[in-house]
């Protein structure tokens, strides 16, 4: 049985050509919006803040539960 993430409707956004299952999710410390997202190949979970980008871990995806260092990580995603 794969993990539930529940993610509300109006965080959403279009997938690219790479990523899939995008949103929004606001930082905890300043007022900007990041974008979490799934590669669509290689399946791992990636987020657009500076500390994904560089080290590929973040405390975005920590929040979630889902792994980081782009481990592949299937979730059964259930829109609010």
């Amino acid at each position: 049985m794969l993990p539930v993430l529940r993610i509300d409707t109006a965080v959403m956004l279009p997938d690219t050509d790479q990523w899939q299952h995008r949103f929004n999710i606001e930082s905890q410390s300043s007022n900007r919006l990041y974008v979490i997202s799934q590669h669509k190949q290689k399946k791992h979970w990636g987020c657009s803040c500076p500390a994904w980008k560089r080290y590929r871990k973040c405390k975005h995806l920590q929040i979630l539960g889902i792994p980081c260092n782009e481990q592949p990580y299937e979730v059964n995603i259930i829109h609010n």
